[in-house]
């Protein structure tokens, strides 16, 4: 790519005329093509995103205007079912005909006739126009431009000309004067993520190649691709990035004091759609009312993205900053990433949608839960849908259709539970693209959204509050209602509704949510042609029949979430159509319906099933639920909360590799869980969260075999021991959580994990080793090791290819962030060192003291312990090494210092611990350290540390055994938030160091602390008082604060 000449400042000014100029050769190009003799067709080819559709429109807005011509633009991303639907949408662009209009002479024959009618009419006036304007011009024919726009994405050029005769009908009216102008993606880019095998087969019957007879027989086709390819390098986009941007915008990326906007487009990958999103984002943000300046959360964003040196195919640095300004923008609502979400999803499956309708099923799908106002719900969607449109996210088409930025679909999203986890309904799948199960265009009003077909409602949604105001028997037996398709009640309060809707034998979707006094769903029975059916929140459901489903046998979608069964009804097991099976919440679920052969399940979501005990059967149904490999297009499952022991198989040598489409796999706090299946099938994996699951001692190697896409593995609160070696092969990982894993004592070697950002072992109490480094993530963010046992910190990365804050927490709590690079990082630490010793310096001291002090060890017995001996023995006497480790030890006078390291305290004798005057409480529990104290009887000084659960220092101990205690030391006690300073008759000396969660050191009123001579505080983070109220120490004489 072409370095950018010249001063970068200077020239802005100029850039929009630069651009324009730019665009206007670009289009005179493609008409000079189109105006040659007889019928023309042009091709622009490209990958998503590269302008193709903008260049078509200024070919069209510029013929048009001359008057040169009359233009019908088919959007081939809009499914064309038959030949009545292509015509009816022509005919609506050029107003020959009303959709809305029913009347029985629309018939298609008829329509055509007006079609013809209307462009003849329009040619006339063309030519009268440019007799007018250009007389010069005069003499050149009117022709008919059809622009085929995204062809080959849900409609191929063949099905609209051969299939449908839209050739032979525009030949016969218009003889050499048609010009036919496409953009067509990439092949290998004409296809969706995440759609199913039988979609993409269907798709691929209808890409035969569309420029083979009718490129040779009946047009002159021209490419003109590289035209529109040439102008992708970087002075074209520089120019593009500023003629977009408005001035405040330009003011604030000249505050932020980098050479933004040079970087925004050099990161473009050579993308204009890119440049657009992000330029339009920008300024949709600093146009907020309350805008002032970036957030930090923006700016992080800035700086995360733009200094990511990434090579993953397919990924765009600006199209994912402008998702990440959308995701960090907390002036906008919620649910404005689920809907971005759905609605790059619902084009994968389906066409493009009327926006009312897009906003209709974000209510449909929860996004905006609770609704107590269908209005309020619906004004909350528009707003988003118009943020979404003003940042070039979503596109609009003719007719109020909307369709999302293509380019965007290569993002991923690795939310927790993500899109999958957060709609209610997978709509989109049961919708297909098939205008005839869709919502239909849908009108606000009177608190409610309503489509009608004819005089006939079709889709109805309305809240409870709003229903109040209607008689539930005569509201839904209305003349009018009773062809009702689509129904959505929120928060109904009435009683007797499921009455009234069961004689709606019409209904093909029935949304019931939150409705509390519903007793029972089996009237339901009767709505024999329901395609999508959620019951949730009806706490007082508490069994449905076992057959119940025999009666609806095309459901697609079923939710039943919060309901109170303890039994799911077997016949779920025969909706051989069930793509979307969601239970969530169901606390007093005790089994599963069998679904081993539900070959179209996508999303199976059984989280919060607390009685849950079993996926499979009983001993005389033992079969149920054993493997889930005909599954093969199973996106999400998800046990977490459930106390399962075991989950169903993957692993079946005849469909190995057949399991990619699983990418989320959610056993959060299956406390009961003791065993995985064979992970290697689930190629696809790209999140799995293990969090919780402390039955779990063990995971086979295997399972993480074959897991190149594998993203986020949180092993969090588990109890295994190790881990199979076979992590080390998870190269594309981005987030390995390890939190409070008690007993993991080593990670094996981790060097191969280069794209790692997150290592979070926190509270791993017993982890004293990390095979490998860190040099080679440069992708590293954040690195903890807090409550750890790890001497000696993992070499860190020697490059960063992420511009953004690194953290860094050591094992004694102490935080090292808010530096730029891990380089400031390390001079951080190597200062601190020269200032206390670090954990690892200590062990290294003790080491080399104890090498020295062998003559003196060989004068002792040969069974006295020592400092840091065996962990086997049941106490140690710290003497000269523990003075250059600990404070307040007087090393000349040879202080015998009683060590009770963990569980060994358990053993220690009364006799031992009463005669003891200085002890030492390493890595004990708070209750055992009460216990064992109140067999101190003289104890002066006391050093407590790495006590993980302590908060209330000495709880349950007798006051009279702190009597005589002069110097204490507490380090490394992360949820100790206070000292109890009336307890104390004669403290002298108190030293705290790595207590981070102490705000107010003493908070008593009157706190026994006047005999203070010497007060220590390091590194609590938090702290902002010593005393709650004033107070005299008249004998301090020596207080250090770090």
């Amino acid at each position: 790519m072409a370095e950018i000449p010249g001063d970068w400042e200077s020239d802005i000014e100029y850039s929009l005329l630069r651009q324009d100029t730019k665009d206007k050769a670009m289009r005179d190009q493609i008409v000079q093509v189109v105006h040659r003799e007889g019928p023309q067709r042009v091709l622009l080819v490209g990958k998503s995103g590269i302008g193709k559709t903008r260049l078509a429109k200024m070919v069209s807005e510029h013929e048009t205007y001359c008057g040169h011509c009359e233009t019908i633009w088919l959007h081939l991303n809009n499914k064309f079912d038959d030949e009545l639907s292509l015509y009816e949408n022509i005919a609506f662009q050029i107003g020959a005909s009303n959709r809305d209009e029913n009347k029985p002479e629309d018939i298609l024959e008829d329509l055509k006739e007006k079609i013809i009618t209307a462009l003849s009419r329009t040619k006339a006036t063309a030519a009268e126009k440019l007799t007018k304007k250009f007389a010069k011009a005069a003499m050149e024919p009117s022709y008919l431009l059809l622009i085929l726009d995204d062809e080959g994405n849900k409609t191929s050029e063949n099905k609209v000309m051969e299939d449908f005769g839209l050739y032979k009908y525009l030949r016969d009216h218009f003889d050499g004067n048609l010009k036919v102008l496409i953009t067509r993606r990439k092949d290998d880019e004409i296809k969706s993520e995440g759609i199913t095998e039988e979609q993409q087969e269907a798709r691929s019957d209808d890409q035969t190649e569309p420029h083979t007879a009718l490129d040779t027989e009946r047009f002159h086709t021209t490419d003109m691709s590289k035209t529109l390819l040439k102008t992708l390098d970087m002075f074209h986009l520089r120019d593009l990035f500023h003629s977009l941007l408005k001035d405040k915008t330009k003011t604030l990326l000249e505050t932020l004091h980098w050479k933004i906007d040079e970087t925004l487009v050099q990161k473009s990958t050579s993308l204009p759609a890119a440049i657009v999103v992000l330029a339009k984002s920008l300024n949709c943000i600093v146009h907020q009312k309350t805008f002032t300046s970036l957030s930090p959360k923006q700016v992080q964003a800035f700086k995360d993205v733009l200094s990511r040196n990434e090579a993953a195919s397919g990924y765009n640095p600006i199209l994912q900053l402008a998702y990440r300004l959308l995701e960090t923008d907390g002036t906008l609502k919620d649910a404005v990433v689920d809907c971005f979400w759905h609605s790059m999803d619902f084009f994968n499956h389906c066409s493009c949608i009327h926006y009312g309708e897009l906003i209709t099923q974000w209510i449909l799908e929860g996004y905006f839960d609770p609704v107590r106002s269908v209005s309020k719900a619906y004004n909350d969607g528009h707003a988003i849908l118009v943020e979404l449109i003003n940042r070039g996210i979503l596109k609009t088409q003719e007719g109020d259709m909307v369709v999302p930025e293509i380019a965007m679909n290569n993002l991923i999203d690795l939310r927790h539970h993500g899109l999958l986890g957060r709609s209610r309904l997978r709509f989109s799948r049961v919708y297909g693209g098939d205008k005839n199960k869709g919502l239909g265009k849908t009108r606000h009003i009177d608190d409610m959204i309503k489509t009608a077909r004819g005089e006939n409602i079709r889709t109805i949604l309305v809240s409870g509050n709003r229903l109040r105001l209607e008689t539930p028997e005569e509201f839904f037996e209305q003349p009018h209602m009773k062809d009702l398709e689509v129904v959505g009640l929120f928060d109904p309060t009435m009683e007797y509704l499921i009455q009234s809707l069961r004689k709606l034998k019409q209904l093909r979707v029935l949304v019931i949510r939150d409705y509390d006094l519903l007793p029972s769903i089996e009237e339901l029975k009767d709505l024999r042609k329901l395609e999508v059916l959620e019951v949730s929140g009806a706490s007082s459901v508490e069994t449905i029949s076992d057959d119940f489903f025999e009666a609806v046998p095309q459901l697609q979608s079923l939710n039943l979430s919060g309901l109170r069964i303890k039994n799911s009804p077997s016949s779920i097991s025969q909706l051989k159509h069930l793509h979307s099976l969601i239970l969530r919440n169901c606390t007093e679920l005790e089994d599963l319906p069998d679904m081993q052969e539900l070959e179209k399940l996508e999303v199976v979501d059984f989280r919060g099933a607390h009685n849950l005990k079993t996926c499979f059967g009983t001993r005389f149904d033992a079969r149920r639920n054993q493997t889930f490999t005909s599954l093969r297009q199973l996106q999400l499952l998800d046990f977490s909360e459930s106390k399962i022991k075991r989950i169903p198989m993957f692993h079946y040598t005849a469909v190995v590799g057949k399991l990619h489409s699983l990418t989320r796999l959610y056993l959060q706090n299956c406390s009961s869980l003791v065993k995985l299946p064979n992970l290697k099938p689930l190629s696809g994996l790209q999140i799995l969260d293990l969090s919780g699951t402390t039955s779990l001692v063990d995971i086979a190697a295997v399972c993480f075999e074959q897991k190149e896409e594998l993203k986020v593995l949180n092993l969090s609160g588990t109890n295994l021991t190790e881990l199979p070696p076979t992590i080390s092969e998870l190269s594309n990982l981005t987030r390995l959580l390890l939190q409070k894993s008690y007993n993991l004592e080593a990670i094996p070697n981790i060097e191969r994990l280069t794209s790692l950002e997150v290592f979070d072992v926190s509270g791993c109490t017993k982890l004293y080793t990390i095979n490998g480094s860190f040099k080679d993530m440069s992708y590293l963010r954040e690195v903890n090791l807090s409550g750890t046992r790890i001497d000696a910190i993992p070499e860190l990365p020697q490059e960063s290819s992420i511009w953004c804050s690194k953290l860094l927490v050591l094992a004694d709590s102490r935080r090292f962030e808010d530096y730029d690079s891990w380089g400031q990082v390390k001079k951080a630490i190597k200062y601190e060192m020269s200032e206390s010793l670090t954990s690892c310096v200590i062990v290294d001291r003790i080491q080399e003291f104890s090498r020295n002090a062998s003559e003196i060890v060989e004068k002792k017995q040969v069974n006295e312990p020592w400092a840091f001996d065996c962990l086997g023995k049941k106490g140690h006497i710290y003497r000269d090494v523990y003075t250059y480790t600990i404070p307040f030890v007087d090393s000349k006078n040879h202080q015998e210092i009683l060590e009770i390291h963990g569980s060994n305290g358990v053993h220690q004798d009364e006799e031992t611990l009463a005669k003891s005057e200085f002890v030492a409480f390493v890595d004990n529990s708070a209750s055992s350290i009460s216990s064992m104290f109140n067999d101190l009887i003289s104890v002066k000084g006391c050093w407590v540390g790495m006590c993980m659960d302590m908060k209330i220092l000495f709880s349950g101990v007798d006051v009279e055994r702190l009597r005589h205690l002069e110097t204490l030391s507490l380090t490394n006690l992360p949820w100790l938030d206070s000292v109890p300073s009336n307890i104390f008759k004669n403290l002298k000396k108190l030293s705290l160091d790595c207590c981070p969660s102490i705000i107010t050191l003493f908070h008593a009123s009157k706190p026994h602390t006047s005999f203070l001579e010497v007060l220590k505080i390091k590194f609590c983070d938090k702290l902002e008082k010593v005393f709650e109220e004033e107070v005299e120490l008249p004998d301090l004489h020596t207080l250090c604060l770090f």
